[in-house]
């Protein structure tokens, strides 16, 4: 057994990695980062430990971490202004930094991540806590795990208009929540933005967020990104809105869409040519090229006044045969699966008889009647689990993986809650559908909740929707984007439009599933034989 030396947890012998909370087993895991916390550093009462140093900007250090009460891995961002120096444990303002100038900054990094602490959006990077310590301040985050957009264009070149413009809606649709809150993420770029393995679009790095008044001249710090930041930015007493994170968004896909970083506004508002992006690569439109422009004007009274704006002048601007592909989110490469696809079987004289399909479980009435589908509810014993190897939807091949989680508490009032996940195996198909269907319009698609399978049972290509409820499903059906992009998506033999396994909760070491494919619940029972217990 190997111990983690950051969650003491004991790992099997020849891992690489931390099962509690993904810490590196091997090496140093800070990575020559001079300033960094020492590995194995206890924070907030000894409830987070420090990890290996995921990386340093402008404002911070963000490691890799673990939660000791929710027993889960967990990114820990460190307040740590540029030019700080550590004594100790302790964080040191620099010399250009006045001790008031330093306390008001970090009041406003917990300020910020307060109110970042509100959202719950798919597309925004959810804070589980902040606190105080070794005078600086700390902010607790999901870990995501994935690659950025400018990872996507380091290994692949100018990205697909019509993937550019998906990637512009979905974080969009992140912005406008941000917006309302009157804040502004104010660098947005491509590094600042993760396409996770479960197939999301998700907006990070919120250290250099600002509240801003609508319409009115106010004093901010100057920290930006030259090429994606507007002319505003460079200055302090000047109008801030909405339309500044436009600018950053529209250059954010002027990279993605030419493989070539924009000029700085300073140089075109001296006068450097902004090319358009349809002559620099012509594969872009026409109509999103200049869609694009528009969103780059140096003057914030010729840009597009809020994201809705941009967006739908992207989208207006796309080719029909753009608007009917499916969108490949999962482009970026799947994490790779922990299940190793079976080879193919010999052939055998007789076929060995499938193992009995799991009693069916029903929740609620609307559950179909005579299908093959379930949902079949599974209990299980053991911290260890093994899964098929093929997708939780379609029962094909698994080549990526969908997280299915479920929080719950203990104590008096549920006062010690937690969240538990599992990693379950999905093809990259179906996981782009159950993406897609997470962020149609509707309340709760294609979730899984205790006590209820929110989710879509399937009979044939589309079929029966069960279990939505009939606003949901009429929202679907009548979403003519999402419903289009769904058809393209779903296979005859995929059983969800959204997720195909719910996680039920836990009791002890006791977990409860919910499937919907029986074949994979019976595959799934047949790899776990001996914990099963109903």
């Amino acid at each position: 057994m190997i111990r983690c030396l950051v969650c003491n947890t004991e790992n099997p012998r020849g891992a690489r990695v931390c099962t509690a909370c993904g810490a590196s087993l091997s090496g140093d895991p800070a990575g020559g980062y001079s300033s960094a916390l020492p590995l194995g550093t206890s924070l907030h009462g000894g409830r987070y430990a420090v990890g290996r140093v995921l990386g340093q900007g402008g404002f911070g250090i963000t490691y890799l971490g673990s939660d000791a009460r929710a027993r889960r891995p967990v990114a820990i961002k460190e307040f740590f202004p540029h030019g700080s120096a550590r004594h100790g444990m302790d964080v040191q303002p620099s010399g250009a930094m006045t001790a008031a100038d330093y306390n008001g900054a970090r009041t406003k990094f917990l300020d910020e991540a307060r109110i970042l602490s509100r959202f719950h959006h798919p597309g925004i990077v959810d804070v589980f806590d902040t606190f105080d310590g070794n005078n600086t301040a700390y902010m607790v985050m999901e870990l995501l795990r994935g690659r950025s957009l400018l990872k996507l264009l380091e290994e692949t070149g100018p990205v697909p208009e019509y993937e550019t413009v998906e990637y512009a809606t979905r974080v969009g649709e992140a912005l406008e929540v941000v917006h309302g809150a009157n804040l502004l993420h104010r660098d947005i770029k491509p590094d600042n933005i993760m396409l996770t393995d479960d197939g999301r679009v998700v907006l990070i790095d919120f250290g250099n967020a600002r509240t801003f008044a609508a319409g009115k001249t106010g004093r901010m710090t100057t920290m930006l990104t030259p090429g994606y930041a507007p002319l505003e930015q460079y200055g302090q007493q000047v109008r801030f809105g909405p339309f500044t994170d436009v600018y950053a968004l529209g250059a954010t896909l002027y990279h993605l869409a030419t493989g070539q970083m924009p000029a700085d506004a300073t140089d075109r508002a001296t006068g450097a040519p902004l090319t358009p992006p349809h002559e620099v690569n012509p594969h872009v439109s026409v109509g999103v090229s200049e869609a694009i422009v528009w969103a780059m004007a140096i003057r914030i009274d010729e840009r597009p006044q809020t994201v809705g704006a941009f967006v739908s002048a992207l989208r207006a601007g796309l080719p029909e045969a753009g608007l009917a592909q499916p969108v490949p989110v999962g482009r970026a490469t799947p994490r790779p699966s922990p299940w190793s696809t079976p080879p193919p079987p010999d052939p055998q004289p007789a076929a060995e008889p499938a193992p009995p399909a799991p009693p069916a479980t029903f929740y609620g009435q609307d559950a179909p009647q005579g299908t093959s589908e379930g949902p079949y509810e599974v209990t299980v014993a053991g911290e260890t689990l093994r899964w098929p190897g093929l997708c939780a939807c379609c029962f094909e091949p698994a080549d990526a993986s969908f997280m299915a989680e479920h929080t719950g508490g203990d104590g008096p009032f549920f006062l010690f809650e937690e969240t538990h996940g599992w990693d379950i195996p999905y093809c990259s198909q179906c996981l782009e559908h159950v993406r897609v269907a997470a962020s149609s319009p509707g309340p709760g698609l294609g979730r899984l909740a205790a006590g209820s399978l929110v989710g879509a049972a399937l009979g044939g290509p589309i079929g029966l929707l069960v279990g939505l409820g009939g606003a949901a499903a009429a929202s679907v059906l009548g979403a003519t984007d999402h419903s289009a992009r769904l058809q393209a998506l779903l296979k005859p033999s995929c059983v969800a439009i959204g997720p195909a396994v719910g996680y039920l909760g836990w009791h002890g070491d006791r977990h409860r599933f919910a499937f919907l494919n029986r074949d994979f619940a019976a595959a799934f029972m047949q790899e776990n034989a001996a914990s099963v217990v109903s």
